[in-house]
């Protein structure tokens, strides 16, 4: 008996449990919720499930909007719209109105009033709160995907050495650079990624697209042997050794989107223009630029990411000669200098604060 219970409820549960469908189940319960069938709520709203294939509990839920505190309040509205629509003028409630006609003739009208105003109200209320759940059923969808595919990339490292291993799943955990430039790439875009490190972009932007290919351009030993790892059975991964700052444009194919993460603040003024030509110079015509780097500027935190990297640098997991972040303000104008329109969006989490990501594209 148990085991049916159980076979049922998650059978009413997840039945028509698409974000559409969930959205018109709030708009037809809202629509029945505002209506004068009180008492009938809970048979109309199971008939009107199974005749339009919606959720029955969603419907029921929502109609509950015509609850007792509420319940007064959309009678009188619902009324007035009604009458409005049906009459042209507002619902009287004088006493000699009262009087003057019969408590049954009242009664009708303030009936069918109610009807057609709370079909009215309830049709506002539900498109109201069905976009909400819609939205935030899609917004819901896209996270439990890039989470999902966020597992399965960590997995990719599974048999380096710890170290490794264990910095890769924890970045992926914490850093929201990864969901932030998920959301910029195309599914079907060709990706280079400058300055690649161990490669856990490229390898999570095809783990969300089976229709993406990716480039990674690192140039330690020890993190292009990681990415291969990560790569390793997969063509529409790429990784190659070399040194950013000194690439031949024409070595490297062209890209949809190219992104520059955490890499040129180790650089001075003259070689960050030489990278980002490098990257020009690879990028479709319609292609997208994209950069993360800490914003000097910013307070609340910037000068902790700024310790990190010095520290990343002193303990030898990152190598380069100076560590210096720029005012986000600077770097825009650079990038607009090179002919692009530039959209400066926050990605600063709790243990990267400061963190700014430059969305560029050509004019």
């Amino acid at each position: 008996m148990k085991a049916r219970i159980d076979k049922l409820w998650h059978t009413l549960v997840h039945e028509h449990a698409e974000p559409g469908r969930l959205a018109a189940a709030v708009f037809v319960g809202c629509v029945v919720g505002t209506s004068p069938f009180l008492g009938l709520h809970f048979p109309i709203c199971v008939l009107l499930a199974l005749v339009f294939g919606l959720n029955k509990l969603v419907v029921y839920a929502a109609a509950n909007i015509s609850i007792a505190p509420l319940a007064p309040l959309l009678a009188f509205v619902s009324a007035q719209l009604g009458t409005r629509l049906l009459y042209g003028r507002w619902l009287s409630f004088s006493v000699s109105e009262f009087r003057a006609r019969p408590l049954r003739a009242l009664a009708h009208e303030f009936f069918v009033t109610w009807l057609a105003g709370g079909v009215v109200l309830g049709a506002a209320i539900g498109l109201v709160g069905g976009t909400v759940v819609y939205l935030a059923l899609i917004r819901r969808r896209k996270a439990d995907a890039i989470d999902a595919a966020i597992a399965r990339a960590t997995e990719r490292y599974r048999g380096l050495h710890p170290r490794l291993y264990w910095y890769a799943r924890m970045k992926y955990k914490m850093d929201p650079v990864y969901r932030s430039i998920a959301a910029e790439v195309p599914a079907n875009a060709r990706v280079l990624d400058l300055g690649a490190g161990l490669g856990m972009l490229a390898t999570l932007l095809t783990e969300l697209s089976p229709e993406r290919r990716a480039t990674s351009v690192e140039w330690d030993e020890e993190k292009v042997r990681a990415a291969e790892h990560a790569a390793r059975g997969d063509a529409r991964l790429s990784v190659r050794r070399g040194d950013v700052t000194a690439l031949d444009p024409q070595t490297l194919p062209e890209a949809d989107v190219v992104t520059i993460v955490d890499v040129l603040h180790y650089f001075d003024d003259a070689t960050i223009a030489r990278v980002l030509d490098a990257a020009l110079a690879r990028l479709a015509p319609s292609g997208t630029l994209l950069i993360r780097e800490g914003d000097r500027a910013k307070s609340g935190g910037s000068s902790w990411t700024r310790f990190v990297e010095w520290l990343a640098v002193k303990i030898g997991w990152n190598r380069a000669h100076a560590v210096d972040f720029r005012d986000a303000g600077a770097l825009k104008a650079l990038l607009e200098a090179r002919g692009l329109t530039v959209s400066v969006q926050d990605t600063a989490g709790k243990l990267h604060p400061g963190n700014v990501l430059f969305v560029c594209r050509r004019r």
